[in-house]
């Protein structure tokens, strides 16, 4: 029997059969479609957070007072420290660091800002003057304040776009002045529209220098210092002088933990990848139970063509040729669920893609084949059996089956 003659056979078979075909090719089109819109999800993750941190600004070490596990990038809870982290530190690092491009410290805290008869409530940020190149943070109108108004604590604040817009409506706010809680400060300078930053609404914060903040929230240390790596190949230099100096000036003490912006970004991926492929597994068992539908309805079909295969065998088909109409069944099968499921979730990805489109789900390639081929896989290995039974069906016992 030739295989174009083997083919055809199997397709009208198969198309004699439409609601058996189709209800049996549902259940691999589900299991195949799950791979990939899961692992599609999961990439969809990885490809987020790693913008995110992109958008965070390059190189970027976080600096936390008190000591973390070693065995963990993701650094110790906020309050954990035994010793306090102050501008002089900051000053230390910035005077004696070679591989940094800057560094500030950070105090953050949440304050009422007032103009007029609007109020609203807001988190601000203090810093130094370099921190919009650390964070990669853009001003839409007026400017940063400067290194003079930090040492001097002098009160301005610039402001998000949408504080802006709740206080002032459409008016200029550059030079007027706001109450932060109950401290008059000049504005200095609004942000450029910049959204949200792992959760974090930019267009909703206030930063205010270090040393006025500082006084507005009557502290006397940092919540944690923050800098910029002068280039990805120096940021463990970087990271190893941070290390030096303030260990120096804690009598050696390494009371302290400095995290890079890379082994965040490398754990938090590891844990995605892991997701991905735990998602990706448990979505393979639907399509084993897609394989095992396959397996039942051809050994069904065995049953049922019992008298075919017999009348097959007397006018000179060989086994082998019985073996090969029932697996190009099985395979056929397999192909069409394959690529009705690929396609369909490919399909859907894009769709959501267009809808989300901050969040890009599209099925990955390196995903479609291998899901593809799976697909194929299973269709062979749960149709052998089947076929290879219908093969060893005795001539004469099929032309008596009733």
């Amino acid at each position: 029997m030739q295989y174009r003659e083997t083919i055809r056979i199997s397709l009208e078979s198969l198309l004699a059969r439409k609601l058996r075909t189709a209800l049996t090719v549902l259940g691999m089109v589900i299991g195949v479609g799950a791979v990939v819109l899961l692992v599609s999800v999961g990439h969809g993750a990885k490809n987020y957070v790693t913008r995110e941190f992109d958008a965070l600004g390059a190189n970027l070490i976080v600096i936390q007072p008190g000591k973390s596990d070693r065995k963990t990038h993701m650094g110790p809870p906020v309050g954990a420290a035994q010793r306090k982290m102050t501008s002089a530190d900051v000053a230390a690092i910035e005077k004696k660091a070679l591989n940094l491009e800057a560094v500030s410290g950070l105090i953050l805290g949440t304050v009422s800002v007032r103009h007029a008869d609007s109020i609203s409530n807001i988190t601000v940020f203090g810093t130094n003057e370099q921190f919009p190149s650390i964070l990669s943070i853009v001003i839409g109108r007026g400017g940063y304040f400067s290194r003079e108004e930090d040492e001097y604590g002098r009160r301005v604040v610039v402001l998000g776009r949408n504080v802006v817009e709740e206080l002032f409506g459409d008016e200029d706010p550059i030079g007027r002045s706001v109450k932060l809680n109950e401290s008059e400060y000049k504005i200095v300078g609004v942000l450029a529209p910049m959204g949200d930053k792992l959760g974090l609404n930019f267009d909703e914060l206030g930063f205010i220098p270090t040393q006025a903040a500082l006084k507005l929230f009557n502290e006397d240390k940092l919540f944690g210092i923050r800098a910029k790596a002068s280039s990805r190949v120096g940021i463990d230099d970087a990271v190893a002088e941070i290390t030096e100096i303030l260990k120096e000036r804690r009598d050696g003490e390494e009371d302290f933990t400095v995290i890079t912006q890379v082994s965040m970004m490398e754990s938090l991926n590891t844990i995605l990848s892991m997701l991905t492929y735990v998602l990706g597994a448990i979505a393979a068992i639907s399509m084993l139970v897609g394989g095992i539908g396959i397996m039942n309805i051809m050994w069904v079909s065995v049953v049922e063509r019992t008298q075919e295969i017999g009348i097959r065998r007397a006018v000179g088909a060989r086994r082998r040729d019985i073996l090969q109409q029932f697996l190009a069944e099985a395979v056929g099968l397999a192909l069409l669920s394959g690529s009705v499921g690929v396609g369909g979730a490919v399909i859907i990805t894009y769709i959501l893609h267009f809808v989300f489109p901050s969040f890009d789900m599209r099925a990955p390639v390196w995903i479609v084949v291998p899901a593809f081929g799976l697909a194929l896989i299973v269709g062979v290995v749960f149709g052998v059996v089947p076929a290879w039974r219908a093969s060893r069906v005795e001539t004469l016992e099929a032309l008596r089956f009733e």
